[in-house]
């Protein structure tokens, strides 16, 4: 319906902009995977360290300043690695920061212990989220930029609710008819494996933006949103 429509909501053809197609697909990845682990983080701090709300918020300030640190070097990466580069170098670096988070949560372990994982997970995130955005709308004319933008946040939104409802049920497997301290340690093990599936599948954006050209440089991006 969308294509014969005179004015469609979403007009097919942006989708044929290699770069808007990436973007999309990465997005999505995005949305499956690395979106999905503040929620699990959330759960390891209140459910496994005990931690209040109050010190699960402040515990939080560690993935927010490297998620903060990844937005801005993105920025800086960008002209140098172009967008293709970046992407991938934000997408190994946020699956390896989330692969090491899931090696160390442990029903007996320390928010210390998680830091290492916690700023790999951050500083991934931060490059990966700011550079997919920059992608999607790469190459689209200005008057359609709201179209792919409304695009965008609908798939990331999208995936997070497939990527949520898939790793609950891989974090929850093991958990059901505990109590005390059974449950406390079958959680870790569930929050380890549910972020360990995260990491792995998070990988499949590195083969979605090896099929861009290198070409793809920041001057040309701004020259195309400009």
């Amino acid at each position: 319906m969308e294509a014969r429509g005179r004015d469609p909501l979403l007009p097919p053809r942006l989708l044929a902009n290699r770069h808007t197609a990436a973007g999309a697909g990465v997005i999505l990845v995005y949305g499956l995977t690395l979106q999905c682990v503040p929620y699990f983080l959330t759960l390891h701090f209140q459910d496994v360290l005990g931690y209040d709300a109050l010190q699960s918020g402040l515990a939080f300030l560690g993935p927010t300043l490297a998620i903060t640190a990844g937005n801005l070097a993105a920025e800086r990466l960008i002209p140098r690695l172009g967008l293709r580069g970046t992407l991938i170098l934000g997408m190994v670096v946020g699956a390896t920061g989330t692969a090491v988070l899931a090696w160390r949560l442990s029903a007996d372990g320390s928010y210390l212990g998680l830091l290492a994982g916690v700023v790999g997970f951050g500083l991934g995130a931060g490059l990966w989220f700011s550079t997919m955005f920059i992608l999607a709308s790469t190459g689209v004319a200005p008057r359609e930029q709201g179209v792919v933008s409304g695009l965008s946040s609908t798939l990331l939104q999208a995936g997070s609710a497939a990527g949520l409802a898939v790793l609950v049920a891989v974090a929850g497997h093991e958990t059901t008819g505990l109590t005390g301290e059974a449950l406390r340690a079958a959680t870790a093990g569930g929050l380890r494996s549910a972020l360990l599936v995260a990491a792995v599948v998070s990988v499949a954006g590195v083969a979605v933006t090896a099929a861009l050209r290198p070409a793809a440089r920041a001057q040309a991006t701004l020259a195309d949103r400009a």
